[in-house]
């Protein structure tokens, strides 16, 4: 997609890009803590307009009534058909005002500038929108292409190791997707560095990798479902989250769902056993303590409402190999629950 910019200098793209419009014409969307430590990255390069409307931070206020709280802040400021709204801050205020900005007069125009790495490598790009609804994560949406997203990955100097493997999680997925020399380069990545111009680098590689799969189906009919690897399980453990009241990272949940997942693959789709044990340990040893064998039934009726569903059973992404997938398989209840059982990070 030639609307994704790279940058170290993020305000100046801001500037150049939104030149021509009229600054009555553009409002800003962050959450506090986009507001509090990236707005100021901008200036000098990009003066701020002044409608510049904030909302709480948390996957949890990804909801209709903040939706709902972005329209009538639009309408009430005077917003028109061609005003633009610049979605700054994680994949929670891309999702929520990517969506709140496909609806609004039926559609205005929208820049992204993701501020976490998960936002940057995934939520921001390939314009899927989306807010939870009734305990289900991202069940309402729409496919919405934003006019620019601009990725500068020094805002990840802000973000500390928990928020970083988050979005670390979605590029191992996109390795996993694309080949053996991408996923053997992914796990050597270091994430101490994520703020430097090397890491820019495989930033750029991961989103090349889903824009790739994006461009050849952009409303998910087919190869783009392989981009779901890891989140049917991941979604169904975020969902839970969510009814609990819990905080749980997305990253965190599509990486345990990648290790059920991948087992299921070594089930039905013959994927190496001794790589997918090389990954569950990768994963086990870098992300939080996790053991859902207690949920798992209500991890698996969860996945019963998973969107991609058609018909009976749970329909996956499955891997061959590294750079080989198979979508649209479907799963019975006994292996999801033992796939269930390999999630042991601790």
């Amino acid at each position: 997609m030639n609307n994704i910019i790279f940058t170290h200098e993020a305000g100046i793209e801001l500037k150049r890009i939104l030149a021509s419009i009229p600054s009555e014409d553009i409002f800003v969307l962050v959450d506090n803590n986009s507001r509090n430590y990236c707005l100021e990255y901008l200036q000098p390069g990009y003066i701020l307009p002044k409608h510049i409307l904030t909302i709480p931070d948390g996957e949890h206020n990804k909801s209709l009534d903040y939706v709902s709280e972005i329209w009538h802040a639009l309408s009430k400021r005077t917003a028109r058909r061609n005003s633009v709204l610049i979605n700054i801050g994680g994949g929670m205020i891309t999702d929520l005002g990517g969506f709140a900005a496909s609806c609004f007069k039926r559609g205005i125009r929208c820049v992204n500038i993701p501020t976490t790495l998960l936002a940057q490598v995934d939520a921001s790009i390939g314009g899927k929108t989306g807010i939870n609804f009734d305990g289900l994560k991202n069940e309402i949406g729409t496919f919405s292409i934003p006019e620019w997203v601009i990725i500068d990955n020094h805002f990840l100097k802000t973000l500390p190791l928990p928020h970083l493997l988050s979005g670390f999680a979605e590029m191992l997925k996109h390795a996993l997707l694309a080949d053996e020399d991408q996923l053997a380069e992914i796990m050597q990545a270091d994430l101490s560095r994520a703020s430097e111009e090397e890491f820019l680098g495989l930033i750029r590689q991961s989103v090349a990798i889903k824009t790739a799969i994006v461009q050849s189906d952009p409303r998910e009919k087919g190869l783009r479902k392989a981009l779901n690897f890891g989140h049917t399980v991941g979604h169904a453990i975020e969902s839970i989250a969510i009814q609990k009241g819990l905080s749980l990272y997305h990253g965190d949940a599509v990486a345990y769902g990648m290790i059920a997942e991948l087992y299921l693959s070594v089930r039905h789709t013959g994927f190496d056993e001794k790589h997918f044990k090389a990954i569950q340990k990768f994963i086990s040893e870098k992300y939080p303590p996790y053991h859902p064998v207690a949920e798992a039934e209500t991890l698996y009726e969860l996945m019963l409402h998973d969107k991609k569903n058609e018909h009976a059973g749970v329909n996956f992404t499955l891997l061959r190999r590294p750079g080989e997938f198979e979508t649209d398989h479907y799963c019975g209840k006994e292996d999801i629950l033992e796939a269930l059982q390999q999630i042991q990070c601790s």
